[in-house]
């Protein structure tokens, strides 16, 4: 179910009986790349790897799949030693769906996610408007690197060094929007290129002087740390709701990010080192 979004696959995890057990699944759910990381993965693979990008992106999956396995059989090992049970699901009487119903289900549930995610991309698009073109003494039209954005950004670039190999405000702010809506990181790079160069397409993101420092191999490692790191508000409240502890989801949030940098890291350098052999 988290392939399409992680809500509903964290909130699935409570028809697990064992209490550890429930709270792993709900820790490592939302490393599965829902639809809503789809959108980084295509604009990436697309520009950097041309006919390679199918293989890629499939990559990314299986890299996804093979992280939570590994994590899962690590934290049982380590923390989860004498905690264990058996998941029996009895099957209901499959039958035929009704065309009517199906339809009629499919368009409620596509309106309410286009007018919930619409309008948190839309305003989210603003703030990042507002902070672009504006100092913090509040001046309108200051050149990009003297935003209220860029400041902040300078602030937090260096976290993303490892990654990126590079100091750069543009993607650090970007990655951070992902805590609202993992589809909002390709609307702030787009926003934060078309107002540094006046640039509309997304496609052409990369040839502006913002991002224009990517490389296919950092390129990797920043798709790596989206995919990994915390998820969208939405995931996190329903991660608080079926920990039913704040704690604890303050703990999955530190793990995943930590997690998430670290792998990013190590792609990036292992990457960079075998690229200069």
């Amino acid at each position: 179910m988290d392939f399409g979004c992680s809500v509903p696959g964290i909130m699935s995890t409570r028809i697990i009986k064992d209490s550890k057990e429930r709270d792993l699944s709900i820790m490592l759910t939302p490393f599965i790349p829902c639809s809503a990381k789809l959108p980084i993965i295509a604009m990436f693979t697309g520009y950097f790897f041309g006919d390679r990008s199918g293989l890629v992106s499939a990559s990314l999956y299986f890299f996804a799949i093979a992280i939570i396995l590994i994590s899962a059989i690590v934290i049982k090992k380590l923390f989860m030693k004498n905690s264990g049970t058996a998941f029996i699901s009895e099957l209901p009487e499959y039958k035929l769906p009704s065309a009517k119903y199906v339809i009629r289900d499919v368009t409620d549930k596509v309106k309410e996610f286009i007018k919930r995610a619409g309008t948190m991309i839309l305003l989210c698009s603003i703030i990042i408007w507002f902070l672009l073109s504006f100092s913090w003494k509040l001046e309108y039209g200051v050149e990009i690197k003297n935003s209220i954005l860029a400041s902040i950004g300078n602030m937090i670039s260096w976290i993303f060094y490892p990654i990126l190999g590079t100091f750069s405000w543009e993607a650090a702010v970007s990655a951070i929007q992902g805590l609202v809506a993992k589809e909002q990181v390709i609307s702030s790079m787009s926003i934060i290129a078309g107002l540094s160069e006046g640039i509309q397409e997304s496609s052409m993101i990369f040839k502006s002087s913002a991002f224009s420092f990517f490389t296919p191999i950092s390129a990797y490692s920043f798709m790596v740390f989206n995919l990994f790191s915390a998820p969208c508000f939405g995931a996190i409240g329903a991660m608080r709701r079926e920990f039913g502890s704040t704690k604890k989801m303050f703990k999955a949030i530190a793990f995943q990010t930590t997690l998430a940098w670290i792998l990013a890291s190590l792609v990036f350098n292992i990457g960079t080192f075998i690229h200069n052999l």
